[in-house]
């Protein structure tokens, strides 16, 4: 078990966004299909934009929040979000869906454990919002390919 502050985890978490903004810049550089380069391109701002979202997130809580304490924290690790996917430089669409819905899944499940864990009443609000804010994302990301989809 590895303890950390919910300051620690915020900060991970925004790290791994922008790993992720990187890794679909970098996909799409190789994509020679316009639809999947579209895509791509939309993972890479939307993963910005999280980034940016958890960045302001962790300005506008309290010091107290932040440096809350938690004996449950796990290992974010943007390798092991990936293990079970198959990355190619052709990918289809709907394998560039069925990843980016996965690494959403990660943070999903990341914070649903931060919720269960929480021992304050605030933290647990804090990882709620956060939960409640990636899955609403992951909701969005679907509609946006189903959309791509379409054109």
């Amino acid at each position: 078990m590895h303890y950390k502050t919910v300051k620690d985890v915020i900060d991970y978490s925004r790290k791994l966004h922008h790993q992720m903004s990187e890794f679909y810049h970098n996909l799409g550089l190789k994509q020679e299909q316009i639809r999947v380069g579209m895509l791509l391109e939309y993972l890479k701002r939307h993963e910005l934009h999280l980034e940016h979202v958890l960045d302001q997130f962790e300005r506008d809580k309290s010091q107290k929040v932040l440096d809350s304490w938690f004996s449950y924290a796990p290992e974010q690790n943007l390798t092991e979000a990936l293990a079970d996917i198959e990355i190619h430089q052709n990918m289809s669409a709907d394998e560039v869906v069925i990843m980016a819905l996965q690494l959403d899944d990660y943070f999903i499940s990341l914070y649903e454990g931060m919720v269960e864990s929480a021992n304050s009443p605030t933290v647990k609000s804090v990882f709620q919002n956060l939960l409640e804010m990636e899955q609403q994302e992951k909701i969005r990301t679907a509609r946006t390919a189903l959309e791509l989809r379409d054109m």
